[in-house]
């Protein structure tokens, strides 16, 4: 079940879609600024949990997004008409599979290196 879209934005969805990117682009590199200064290092596992925490927000957007991308298709039943269109969906399809399997694997190892951080700074 797809959840019902919800916005508090009067513009069109591709542009709030496209901004929230950038403002997620945004805020990596000031995490990336930042994470040289060492007065930074007790926020370092915090921000490792809030990396975490976002890699799994963007695993389930990815779920998300292959919904939509897929709605826009033409009808499946075109598909077997048009090999070259199913070929297409089918490497789109892995392709978003591979995707969510590496921000999975990614939030795992967020969670491990904060827990590695968090012993480290405590010890």
């Amino acid at each position: 079940m797809l959840p019902s879209a919800v916005s508090t934005s009067s513009r069109p969805a591709d542009n709030e879609l496209y901004d929230r990117g950038c403002d997620l682009v945004e805020a990596a590199a000031s995490i990336r600024r930042l994470a040289c200064d060492p007065q930074a290092a007790r926020a370092v596992p915090a921000v490792l949990g809030c990396l975490q925490t976002t890699l799994s927000e963007l695993s389930s957007a990815c779920d998300l997004l292959v919904d939509t991308t897929e709605r826009t298709l033409p009808d499946s039943r075109a598909d077997a008409a048009n090999p070259r269109m199913a070929a297409m969906v089918e490497r789109m399809r892995r392709g978003f599979a591979n995707h969510q399997r590496a921000l999975r694997d990614a939030e795992a190892t967020a969670s491990a290196a904060r827990a590695l951080a968090a012993r480290l700074l405590g010890a």
